[in-house]
């Protein structure tokens, strides 16, 4: 499994369009083969800063996620809407089965 966490803080004024433009893409990217998770939240501490929780089953299934159109939508909205450059990081983890 793969897992990306990432955040990046809303520019002035623009935090509700980036909250719209992340619940468009959180919504058609949970339909997507091999998304496990994937959610955005907002930071409980400064609430222009949104953070991303996503999990893939593998690096080919976020590979092909990058590829979709709500994704480059996205893409090619969110750096207008946020100030600086988003952090991002990515941690393997084995897929366990607690149920």
């Amino acid at each position: 499994m793969l897992i990306v966490l990432g955040s990046a803080t809303a520019a002035p004024g623009r935090r509700d369009e980036l909250v719209a433009a992340a619940r468009a893409v959180a919504s058609a990217t949970r339909t997507d083969p091999g998304c496990v998770a994937y959610s955005f939240a907002a930071d409980l501490e400064d609430p222009d800063r949104i953070l991303g929780i996503e999990i893939w089953a593998d690096q080919a299934a976020l590979d092909a996620h990058m590829t979709h159109a709500h994704t480059l939508e996205f893409l090619r909205v969110a750096p207008g809407l946020v100030v600086g450059q988003p952090q991002m990081s990515f941690y393997e983890a084995a897929a366990t089965d607690r149920g």
